[in-house]
């Protein structure tokens, strides 16, 4: 036969005031590394250059500082975390390396191959168009029987001698002749 079970009920695990706020403030860093980030690589206009995040627009020096914070955080893990030989001297050897690690990333800064920050130039301007009148073509003469001429340009019809004249206003026979807007002139043949 098994021994009796304990009619105790457990006591639940009370979590300290620091765990509480070591949680609450990596939850922050979370959220607030995970945005930052989007903002940085968010894409830029399609067909644009030097539009868009900071990664966008900037890849190699975006790859630099990432690749720096990334040793850091690699570096502060190994002192604190796992060498035996740096505990007890945490305050030197932090500041130490990470010193390293900020040297490291401005000499392969100066060092990469065709430099870091990459140069857009801005982009053209919208081509603008430009209306045109339409074009005109070279009036027509014809000459009828009797010396009447009839002159035509887009728009206005004159004729000369005794017929009708009209416009692109509308029709009005008169027996003068007119100009090339359709009034009548006051001279008599």
């Amino acid at each position: 036969m098994s021994p009796a079970r304990s009619k105790r009920t457990p006591i639940p695990h009370r979590r300290s005031r620091s765990d509480i706020l070591k949680a609450v403030g990596v939850a922050a860093a979370i959220v607030v590394v995970t945005s930052l980030v989007v903002w940085l690589m968010r894409p830029g206009a399609t067909g644009t250059l030097g539009t868009g995040g900071l990664m966008n627009r900037q890849p190699r020096a975006s790859w630099l500082v990432g690749g720096a914070f990334g040793l850091a955080a690699v570096t502060t893990w190994w002192i604190l975390r796992v060498s035996r030989r740096t505990r007890g001297h945490e305050k030197v050897a932090l500041p130490l390396s990470l010193g390293v690690v900020v040297v490291a990333a401005v000499v392969g800064g100066i060092a990469w191959p065709g430099g870091v920050l990459r140069h857009n130039h801005a982009p053209p301007p919208p081509a603008t168009t430009t209306t045109t009148a339409p074009a005109t073509t070279a009036p027509t003469t014809t000459t009828t029987g009797r010396g009447t001429t009839t002159t035509t340009v887009p728009g206005v019809t004159t004729t000369t001698g005794r017929t009708a004249t009209s416009n692109a206003g509308g029709t009005s026979p008169t027996s003068a002749p007119t100009t090339s807007t359709g009034t009548p002139t006051n001279k008599s043949r």
